[in-house]
């Protein structure tokens, strides 16, 4: 998932890997090893989800990840990906932002993401089957009709501990207190030859950022 691609929507199977990657026991289609071995983007990853979620386990399991890691996430990255192009859904981007308001998960910092969600202009089903009873707010503030959610994260994700232990760049972002820091720790970790540059680009951060931080991160890897 690097910046070469950001106007390429993620298959279905490839994002079924990556969210088992990021702790969401949604069994993947083929194997992830490569996943543990290459820098995958929390964000990018956050905006796949916007129009990869085609199952009320899916669903279900991304909303229970947003509430355990949410906090994780970059909401200025998340923007910068979009004014580059980044493929998602901006009704189901603005329901995701709402949920995480709802939930007062930095709900202030959010704001600046919020231009970016646009309503349905018919409104829709998230998923197959009757319309539900009982509608989730979240959801329908956008236009998507979707059923509220128990969020059971004992069956929808992963073992926190065993997730850390896995996936690397959760495990940065929830060690360190920059984004920058932690996602360049997490590149040059798995691609240990990259320059500031070749960091820059594939984590999607302006390069001041990150030339002013990669002799320390280098030094200290």
């Amino acid at each position: 998932m690097t910046s070469e691609k950001l106007q390429t929507k993620i298959p279905p199977h490839e994002f079924q890997g990556i969210a088992y990657y990021f702790g969401i026991a949604i069994q993947p289609v083929s194997s992830s090893k490569n996943l543990e071995t290459s820098y995958i983007d929390i964000e990018q990853f956050f905006l796949s989800a916007t129009y990869n979620l085609k199952t009320s386990r899916a669903v279900e399991g991304f909303l229970c990840w947003l509430l355990q890691f949410g906090h994780l996430l970059s909401p200025s990255k998340i923007r910068r990906l979009i004014q580059s192009g980044q493929v998602h859904d901006s009704a189901m981007l603005g329901s995701f932002i709402e949920f995480l308001v709802i939930n007062k998960i930095r709900p202030l910092q959010w704001k600046i993401v919020k231009p970016f969600c646009k309503k349905k202009n018919i409104e829709e089903q998230l998923l197959g089957g009757p319309t539900p009873r009982l509608l989730a707010t979240y959801f329908l503030k956008y236009g998507i009709i979707a059923p509220q959610f128990k969020f059971d994260r004992v069956k929808f994700l992963r073992p926190t501990k065993a997730i850390f232990k896995n996936c690397l760049e959760l495990k940065n972002r929830a060690l360190f207190g920059s984004v920058v820091n932690a996602d360049a720790v997490s590149y040059l970790t798995k691609h240990s030859e990259s320059t500031a540059y070749q960091i820059a680009k594939a984590t999607h951060h302006h390069k001041a950022g990150v030339f002013a931080i990669y002799a320390d991160v280098l030094a200290a890897s």
